[in-house]
């Protein structure tokens, strides 16, 4: 990729106030409510000092740059339980912020690539690819049951959300009737005022809960990520602690349905009031390579909150030539990366056939999402099928109707989408 560097050598200008963040939606939209906030931040304050909702300040980065190496460099680490009282969104840490508990976030770089490496072949390119013809048989399934009732249909609740949950649920070998039980868990843990005793003892109950599934693969093994999980533990500590066994299981099963099922209902909303880029993706929904450079695009134009990633400087650096101290909370907001100017030509428009594309929707580095080529392929097919069995669908109520998601949840969008067809 080649990359402008036009402004590399131009001097960041001084800041004159501190912004509240996160940055406002317009209402019953997932665009800021201020469109030219990042063009001016990647400008003239690529660093920028912002005021967070709880108290404190962090420190915000939107240039591409600065966001890759900020996922990428040792020097900057991810959160932890032992970093205490951080500037925040809410009263809670919310996802990914650190607990108590053993996880991939919280043990070393080389532990966290070691229990990596113990799973990673369930979620390669190849495994996605097997999985599709299952994704396929239940998203056919799903459209027969929405054809069967009729319309409206409420596209998060009767076709977004099922499908990741199948997926989940046959990777672990959990039963897919506990489905309202992991949703209640994921509302939980995906809400910024959830306290850390509060989200620590969710945690626990969703360990309860998995310890009879791991007792029934050390009697029945199963070729699954359970299965495999299990084999390891039994080899030892070393290998993996029953502790970062039931984190990596759990986390799982919570992030694996929630982020996918929003990101395809929130990338909906935005797609059925723009019926031509629809009409253009319909057109070529048998062609594999536009067909994933469109997924790449709704991935980049697609929000899934309103916040930054945090991290934490471990040390002095320099972001664009901006003093990085120690102890600074970093934000790394995805929203502002994946339409950096620098980067991306026209970056507020979609733009199904962009080439190159290095969105940053999945992070980067050794903590880049684990499932990101399941999610692209959970994408592709839900679009596949949906566009394919109901070429004519449409919103059911103006966009201004659609109910949207709380304030409190660390996800955003609509809370339901009812459409016709």
């Amino acid at each position: 990729m080649t990359q402008h560097n036009n402004r590399d050598h131009v001097q960041p200008t001084v800041q004159e106030e501190v912004l509240a963040y996160p940055f406002p939606l317009a209402e019953h939209s997932l665009e800021v409510e201020d469109p030219t906030i990042y063009t001016q931040l990647q400008a003239e304050c690529p660093v920028a000092r912002v005021r967070m909702p709880v108290g404190g300040e962090a420190v915000l980065l939107t240039r591409h740059a600065d966001i890759v190496k900020a996922f990428t460099d040792p020097r900057i680490g991810t959160v932890q339980f032992s970093d205490g009282e951080i500037p925040r969104r809410g009263r809670g840490r919310g996802p990914g912020m650190g607990t108590e508990r053993a996880s991939l976030f919280t043990v070393s770089d080389a532990r966290h690539n070691k229990i990596r490496r113990l799973v990673t072949q369930w979620f390669t390119v190849k495994a996605s690819n097997e999985l599709a013809l299952r994704v396929e048989e239940v998203t056919n399934e799903l459209v027969d049951a929405m054809e069967r009732s009729g319309p409206p249909a409420d596209l998060f609740e009767d076709y977004a959300i099922k499908t990741p949950m199948t997926v989940i649920c046959e990777l672990l070998g959990v039963p897919s009737e506990d489905e309202p039980q992991f949703r209640q868990w994921a509302r939980v843990l995906f809400s910024v005022e959830t306290l850390p005793e509060e989200a620590s003892a969710q945690w626990q109950k969703m360990a309860q809960y998995m310890l009879p599934l791991i007792e029934q693969e050390r009697k029945q093994p199963r070729n699954n990520v359970l299965g495999t999980l299990v084999k390891a533990q039994e080899l030892g500590d070393e290998a993996l602690t029953q502790e970062e066994m039931l984190s990596f299981a759990t986390g799982l099963i919570i992030a694996g349905f929630e982020t996918v099922s929003t990101t395809f209902t929130n990338s909906a909303f935005i797609l059925l009031q723009r019926p031509e880029l629809l009409a253009h993706l319909r057109e070529r929904l048998d062609d594999p390579e536009y067909l994933a450079k469109a997924i790449e695009e709704i991935l980049r134009m697609t929000p899934l909150g309103t916040a930054g990633r945090a991290r934490i400087a471990r040390d002095d650096l320099e972001l664009s030539g901006c003093p990085i101290k120690k102890g600074d909370v970093l934000l790394l907001d995805s929203r502002g990366g994946n339409r950096d100017p620098e980067v991306f030509p026209h970056a507020s428009e979609i733009d199904f056939e962009r080439d190159p594309n290095p969105m940053i929707t999945f992070g980067r580095g050794i903590h880049a999402c684990l499932g990101q080529q399941i999610a692209r392929m959970e994408l592709r097919v839900l679009w596949s099928t949906l566009l394919k069995r109901l070429p004519t669908i449409r919103l059911a109520v103006p966009p201004s109707e659609v109910p949207w998601r709380p304030e409190d949840s660390a996800t955003t969008g609509p809370a339901h989408l009812p459409v016709t067809w």
